[in-house]
C-alpha cells in the first residue's frame, strides 16, 4: 500500500492543477471503468481460472500496466494515467479482497478485518508521506518506480498466501456461496448492505479521494498535505483495537444489527460541523480524529458483512456499489468543490446526515427505495 498512497497522491496533487474536468475526469474513471466494471470482472476471473494462471494474469497485468504508465509519462491524457494506473491498483485489491473473504472466521471477523487492515494503514502512512516528499522534491519518476515495484511485491506476497491455501484444500473460491443462487431475490436481500455500501464510498470522494485537492486549494504544499495525511492516517491505527471490538457487536452479514454503523456516521458528521464555521487547514487535523474514527467503525464493520457471506458474487457487488456511490458524489461534490468551499461542506454534512438517517431507520428504508430502482432494472434486462 506504500506504493499506491505514493502514487496516488502524487497523481491527484498534480490533476488539481489542471483544474476542476481534470479532477473530474480522474474520479469518473476510477469510480466508472474501475470499481463498477474492471474489479467485478478480475473477481469473476478468479472462480473461472486455476489459481495460479489467475494470479499469474493479475501479476502481469501489473507489469504490463506499469510499463505503459511509465512510457506515456505525465503528459498523457487524464483518463489513460488514471485508467492504466487503476487496472493496476485493482489487481491488488482483487487478491486482498478474496484473501480476505475466505480467510475471516464467522464469530470474530470484524477484529480479524481490522488486524489486516492495520498492516495497510501502515503501508498507507507511509506511502503520503513519501507522496508529499515527491511532489516537494520533483522525485515523480523515482517515486513511480518505487511505488510500482512495491505494489507488485504486495501483490505477489498475497498471492502466493492463497496459492498454498488452495493447494492444502483450505481456500475454494466459489462466485456463489453454498446454497447461495444468482436471483433477484439473493441482490434485494443485501439491499442494506448496498445502500451503505454506496454511502460509504461517496463519504470517501468527499473526505479522504478529494482531500489534497482541497487542502491545495487552501494553499497547503505538497509536503504539507503529505503529512496532514499521515497524520490522520496514524490516527487510525491507534483506534483500530476499540473499533474491531465494537464492530464485533454487529457484523451479522444481514446487517439487522448496525450500531458500529450508528457511531461512526455520527463521528462522521461530528467532524464536519466546525468547517461551518472557519475553513482552516489546521482545522483538517482536528477534524480527521472524528473522521478517521467514523470512517473506520463504518468500513470495518461493512467490510466484515460482506467477508464473511464467503460469495465471490457479494464481493463483486460491493465493488459496483462502492464504485456507485463515488461516482455520484463526484459528479456533485467536484463541482461544488471549485465554485464553493462552503457549499461542499454543506454537502459533505447532508450526505453524512442522510447517511446516518438511512442506517438508524433500518433495512425497511432501504428496501423501499432500492426495490423499485433494481426492478426497473431487471425488467428492462
Amino acid at each position: 500500500m506504500t506504493g499506491i498512497t505514493a502514487v496516488q497522491l502524487f497523481m491527484v496533487f498534480d490533476f488539481a492543477s489542471l483544474g476542476m474536468w481534470a479532477v473530474m475526469e480522474h474520479f469518473v474513471v476510477r469510480s466508472l471503468f474501475v470499481s463498477m466494471m474492471i474489479m467485478p470482472l478480475w473477481l469473476w476471473l478468479s472462480t473461472v481460472m486455476p489459481f495460479k494462471n489467475y494470479a499469474y494474469l493479475v501479476l502481469g497485468a501489473q507489469v504490463v500496466t506499469g510499463a505503459m504508465l511509465f512510457l506515456v509519462g505525465q503528459d498523457a491524457p487524464v483518463w489513460m494515467s488514471t485508467l492504466l494506473f487503476s487496472i493496476s491498483v485493482s489487481s491488488y485489491w482483487t487478491i486482498f479482497h478474496l484473501m480476505m473473504s475466505f480467510s475471516v472466521s464467522d464469530d470474530n471477523s470484524a477484529n480479524e478485518v481490522c488486524m489486516a487492515d492495520a498492516g495497510v494503514t501502515a503501508g498507507v502512512l507511509l506511502g503520503s508521506i513519501l507522496g508529499g516528499l515527491a511532489l516537494t522534491y520533483g522525485l515523480g519518476v523515482q517515486t513511480f518506480i518505487l511505488g510500482t515495484v512495491m505494489m507488485f511485491i504486495g501483490t505477489l506476497i498475497v498471492s502466493v498466501l492463497i496459492y498454498q491455501k488452495v493447494q492444502k484444500g483450505e481456500f475454494a473460491l466459489r462466485f456463489l456461496s453454498e446454497g447461495e443462487e444468482l436471483s433477484w431475490r439473493n441482490v434485494k436481500g443485501q439491499s442494506k448492505n448496498i445502500y451503505s455500501t454506496a454511502y460509504e464510498g461517496a463519504f470517501q470522494v468527499v473526505a479522504d479521494f478529494l482531500a489534497p485537492v482541497w487542502l491545495k486549494l487552501m494553499s497547503v504544499s505538497a509536503l504539507g498535505v503529505g503529512i496532514l495525511s499521515a497524520a490522520k492516517i496514524g490516527l487510525k491505527l491507534l483506534v483500530s483495537p476499540i473499533v474491531g471490538h465494537f464492530a464485533n457487536q454487529g457484523s451479522d452479514a444481514n446487517a439487522s444489527h448496525s450500531h458500529d454503523l450508528e457511531i461512526g456516521l455520527a463521528l462522521k458528521c461530528a467532524g464536519w460541523l466546525p468547517w461551518l464555521f472557519m475553513q482552516n487547514p489546521m482545522l483538517y487535523a482536528f477534524s480527521s480524529l472524528f473522521w478517521t474514527g467514523g470512517q473506520h467503525f463504518f468500513s470495518i464493520g461493512l467490510a466484515s458483512r460482506w467477508y464473511k457471506q464467503r460469495s465471490v458474487f457479494k464481493l463483486a457487488l460491493r465493488e459496483f456499489s462502492l464504485g456507485l456511490g463515488r461516482l455520484m458524489a463526484t459528479l456533485v461534490a467536484v463541482p461544488l468543490l471549485y465554485w464553493s468551499m462552503h457549499s461542499y461542506i454543506v454537502f459533505s454534512i447532508l450526505l453524512s446526515t442522510l447517511m446516518l438517517f438511512t442506517t438508524s431507520f433500518g433495512k425497511s428504508i432501504a428496501t423501499q427505495h432500492m426495490s423499485p430502482l433494481l426492478m426497473r432494472l431487471r425488467r428492462a434486462a
